[in-house]
This record gives C-alpha cells, structure tokens and sequence, in this order.
C-alpha cells in the first residue's frame, strides 16, 4: 500500500477519534449509549444532577454542578462491586465549560442500566433583588457636583492649597 495513502488513512481516523471522543452535551460525532455524556451548567440554568435507583426510589448520586463547569460522566457496565445489586461503575469529573476532554478521575458503583434513572433539573440561580426606591439617584446637575469641580479640570481656586480637604470629607 502505498505511505502516503496510509499516512492519510490514519491521520483521518485519528481526527474523527478526537472529534467524537470530545466531551459535548451531543456526545460529539460518534455520540452512543456507551460514551460520555456531559450537562453544562450556566448562570442562567444552574443544574442538579441525580442518578435513581428505580427499584427504591433512592438517590445514588447527586451533584449541583457550579455554574460555568460541565459535569461529565460515563457508564461502563461489569466493573461494579457487586453483580446483582451495582454491576455497573459510573465515572465522572467536572471540567469547565471550555474543555472539550480529560480524564474522569471519580468514580461510584451504580445498579444496571434498567434499574437506574438520571434526572437532571434546573435549580434555582441567583434571585434578582430589586433596587431599593429610596436609594439616592446620581444625577448630573450642576448642583449635585462637589466643591471645587470644574469644567476645565486642574487645581480647584475654591479648595485652597490643601489639596487633602477637596478628598477628605472631614
């Protein structure tokens, strides 16, 4: 076969294994049931991430992804502890938002893929406080200015020459 052909065949391969082994909340090019799968969390939409145990209703995991960090995580089934009750492992890292891979360095047992449940919700954010209605309003006037500003800028004629009065207001 000719080198250059197989340089090119596998530079490809390497470039669509990069591309769709990324972290993504598509799952990337290659995006199956057994790849990474990845929830972003923003300012906007904080979220919560929760794995189920369907067969007790118990919360297995449950993590409030910081805004601005991305939660990764990855099945792999029959490395659990335990082949009845967690036959599966679920791995997991949070990364921020811009990092598209690395290494999912946590990990926790978790029961098969038919007994449990992600749920994902929004949580609450930041509440928005409105400003209150007595507070003072800048307002440009002539009269709101201190003493001694000027139009022209440069030493004031009106503090004098202790410049520390026009700063300190006592």
């Amino acid at each position: 076969m000719n080198p250059r052909l197989l340089t090119g065949i596998s530079a490809l391969v390497m470039l669509v294994c990069a591309v769709g082994c990324t972290y993504q909340p598509s799952g990337g090019l290659m995006a199956g049931s057994n790849t990474p799968f990845t929830y972003y969390s923003t300012a906007e939409y904080p979220k919560t991430f929760v794995v189920v145990d369907t067969r007790n209703g118990d919360n297995i995991f449950e993590m409030h992804i910081p805004p601005g960090k991305a939660l990764v995580v990855k099945f792999v089934k029959g490395q659990g502890d335990d082949a009845v009750e967690t036959p599966d492992i679920m791995r997991y890292s949070v990364f921020p938002i811009s990092d598209v891979s690395g290494v999912l360095s946590s990990s926790i047992t978790v029961p098969d893929p038919y007994s449990r449940r992600i749920d994902v919700f929004v949580t609450e954010g930041e509440t928005y406080t409105p400003p209150d209605p007595n507070r003072e309003i800048r307002t440009d006037e002539k009269s709101d200015r201190p003493p001694g500003w000027t139009s022209e800028g440069g030493p004031s004629k009106d503090v004098g020459s202790d410049a520390m009065k026009f700063y300190d207001p006592s």
